[in-house]
């Protein structure tokens, strides 16, 4: 295995790496964009699996076989422990600790690392309550008691019951109080399998529904979403700090339910559009997409965040603009799928990865 003792090195933390020891192996292309964009700012980029070390002191991760061509095959390396780095884990995987070993030397060594564990849905609500945010989130409380929920849905007629820790659209209900006192409970994914369905309950089956739930769950106010071609749209907001460790966008991608459907996500039956698209289907009904107000909404609490935890430096705010067009943050996602962005949004947010890694090593 070769050894790559000098320079300053982002190590990019992931589960992409062979397991079999190959000698010559070519990354996906976004950590080739990243390594490109690290070479302006003078750094170099390793790619190591923090679930495979054997021991810190050195780390065994793949590098460029030619540090000018980073598009070229990569190859083992052992390398001292990184200046800076990103971790890229995968959320399921970095919940259950996956990383946490990584992050525990970081921290001994005063290694900066991005991005650092960020609030869960429930926390997050109450941060931006402290941040003197709490007009930017829907009224959202813990699901405690089917009384609890009864009282909610006779307070706000709809609601969404969503798993505080879920991700993806799992199993997030959406509940409508009808005239005749029963309840309309619609879903679009439940489980690993795409399953939508629909039945209507009075208070006791209700009650039988609260009982089956496993986990914690939250109660939010339901939103008169924004519609085009009668369907409901959000809006995914992805932000990155740069070079100077200011917020910058890096795109807004619109996401539309399926018709009648209760959630966005892609696996869940949505479709995503370009702002573009979404912005010319609107006018055609005579309605304005508030751009500028997400954009500035998304920033307020990105900043907010990066007060709080100064490592962070990649957001990605599920966005709800209502009829009246009030604008709200649905929840966060702190690594959100590069599959939504389009490849200008990919350049530029590895643009930024790499500025920011550059920023955090140096301050």
């Amino acid at each position: 295995m070769a050894d790559y003792p000098d320079g300053l090195w982002l190590g990019i933390a992931s589960t992409a790496v062979p397991r079999d020891g190959r000698r010559r192996w070519r990354p996906g292309v976004h950590y080739r964009r990243i390594a490109r964009a690290a070479r302006r700012h003078g750094m170099r980029v390793c790619l190591f699996d923090p679930g495979r070390q054997a021991e810190w002191s050195r780390i065994s991760a793949y590098v460029p076989v030619d540090s000018n061509r980073p598009d070229g095959d990569w190859e083992p390396a052992s390398l001292r422990f990184p200046d800076v780095i990103y971790e890229n884990v995968y959320v399921h995987l970095a919940v259950k600790g996956y990383s946490a070993a990584l992050r525990a030397q970081a921290r001994r060594r005063g290694v900066p690392l991005f991005n650092p564990m960020l609030p869960g849905k429930w926390q997050m609500v109450g941060f931006l309550r402290r941040a003197q945010l709490h007009h930017l989130v829907p009224e959202t409380e813990m699901l405690t008691t089917a009384d609890a929920l009864w009282r909610a849905l006779e307070r706000w007629r709809i609601v969404y019951v969503k798993p505080s820790g879920g991700y993806g659209g799992v199993n997030v209900h959406r509940l409508e109080l009808l005239a005749d006192g029963r309840v309309r409970m619609r879903a679009d994914r439940r489980g690993g399998r795409v399953r939508a369905w629909e039945r209507v309950v009075d208070r006791r089956r209700l009650a039988d529904f609260v009982q089956s739930l496993r986990g914690r769950y939250l109660v939010q106010r339901g939103l008169r979403l924004f519609r085009v071609n009668g369907r409901r749209v959000d809006f995914r907001v992805v932000l990155h700090r740069d070079h100077q460790g200011e917020w910058q966008l890096i795109g807004i991608v619109p996401k539309m339910a399926a018709p009648d459907g209760v959630v966005t996500n892609i696996i869940a039956g949505g479709e995503r559009w370009t702002l573009e698209k979404l912005e010319s289907a609107a006018k055609r009904e005579g309605k304005e997409v508030p751009v500028g107000d997400l954009v500035r909404a998304a920033k307020s609490i990105a900043e907010a965040l990066s007060r709080r935890y100064e490592t962070v430096g990649l957001v990605g705010f599920d966005m709800a603009v209502e009829e009246d067009g009030h604008v709200w943050m649905i929840e966060m996602n702190p690594k959100p799928a590069r599959s939504l962005l389009d490849r200008p949004m990919l350049e530029k947010l590895a643009a930024c990865q790499a500025g920011f890694a550059h920023w955090l090593a140096h301050r």
